[in-house]
């Protein structure tokens, strides 16, 4: 059954993580998406770690694609990259500030000879300003938004998320929730638009929180290692045999929390009375419950905290999650069989429809798909198209 994008086609330029995984969630929506790659491939081929040769972040970042090598910076790739965009509906780049110019695909060309193409480009600090066309990656967006300054404990070096890409992977949601506006738009007044999205602006719109925070705050909140600013108790306490993670969010769940503790007492402590009350004793709390927790073992702690209506949970490690069954039954994690790389292990369609579902393909061997798509341009393309790609 075809995805609720059937029909779509979207060409795919971008590298690395923030653009192509854009790409292939419209692939798991239905949509044709042809990865045009270099010559020397997308530079998530060789980040390790790598399967028979082949990155995985490669793998999961480009799924459900059809991958074309072209030369871009040649007259035949270039051409044959613009006969492709004449029918396209959607155009994914997220190379740096000009660069997309140079190369002759900029909005004011692609809009000329497709007016209804959505033209779609992620860059790392915007399009404007000072640093419009600088590079960017996760690592550094986390820096330089402020993220790198909350993470860890107090008092402790700065730290950032790594191996998760997390900056990049919103942006890609962003985009693709922007796409399919301008989808409907296009629909609706025939015509498609440029949308503009950047690492820096989804970051920006990630700590909504925490601005609204600044605004009741007298300073800056800095690191507070797994401690909420917002609620107490609400992070990971030590069990006899692991962490358990709990967060308190009201005054009836405050008590039934005091109740799973077999602590009655704290329930009536005046210093712990309200939430307010709790975060500014948050200090004396956490002594009071650390050693509590340390007493028993980690399933203890689960049983009473839920059957007390306080959630909670367990540090899961991913090989432990992968198989559990609310994971499976709900297909959170897709397993893939490939000739080239035998099974590879990607996130399941992060979304149900129940007349049009999405499917999830595998990733492309690079340049895969150079020689049918080119023969399919040949078929409607003038006589004298020149063959082009490469391996």
């Amino acid at each position: 059954m075809a995805g609720p994008l059937a029909g779509r086609r979207v060409v795919d330029v971008s590298i690395m993580a923030a653009g192509p995984w854009i790409g292939s969630l419209l692939g798991e929506l239905g949509a044709d998406v042809i990865k045009i790659e270099p010559p020397a491939g997308d530079g998530t081929r060789w980040v390790e770690p790598l399967q028979r040769g082949m990155g995985t972040n490669y793998m999961c970042l480009n799924v459900n694609k059809r991958s074309v090598v072209l030369d871009l910076k040649a007259e035949e790739g270039r051409n044959a990259a613009l006969e492709l965009l004449r029918s396209a509906d959607v155009f994914i780049q997220n190379f740096r500030g000009g660069v997309i110019d140079r190369l002759g695909l900029g909005y004011d060309v692609l809009h000329s000879l497709n007016p209804q193409l959505v033209y779609c480009s992620v860059s790392g600090f915007g399009e404007e300003g000072p640093l419009a066309n600088e590079a960017c990656a996760d690592f550094i967006m986390q820096a330089y938004s402020g993220f790198a300054r909350l993470n860890g404990c107090p008092g402790d070096e700065f730290e950032a998320f790594r191996f998760t890409g997390f900056i990049d992977l919103t942006t890609s949601i962003v985009a693709v929730e922007a796409v399919l506006a301008a989808l409907l738009d296009r629909d609706k007044a025939g015509k498609g638009q440029k949308v503009e999205v950047s690492m820096l602006k989804s970051a920006m719109e990630m700590q909504s929180t925490r601005m609204a925070e600044l605004l009741g705050a007298d300073e800056e909140p800095g690191p507070r290692g797994s401690n909420s600013p917002n609620l107490m108790p609400d992070g990971a306490y030590q069990a006899l045999d692991g962490e358990i993670f709990l967060t308190v969010h009201n005054d009836r769940q405050w008590k039934g929390f005091c109740a799973a503790l077999e602590q009655a007492d704290l329930a009536d402590d005046s210093r712990f009375a309200s939430n307010a009350l709790r975060l500014s004793n948050g200090d004396v709390l956490d002594a009071i419950l650390t050693p509590i927790f340390a007493a028993r073992p980690m399933i203890w702690w689960m049983r009473a905290l839920e059957r007390a209506g306080v959630p909670c949970a367990l540090a899961q490690n991913f090989e432990t999650l992968r198989y559990h069954s609310q994971v499976r039954d709900n297909g959170m994690i897709a397993e893939i069989d490939t000739q080239e790389w035998g099974r590879v292990l990607v996130g399941g369609l992060p979304w149900h429809f129940s007349k049009t579902p999405g499917m999830i393909l595998p990733p492309p061997v690079p340049g895969g798909a150079t020689e049918s798509v080119l023969d399919e341009l040949r078929r409607r393309s003038p006589a004298d198209f020149q063959e082009v790609g490469g391996s």
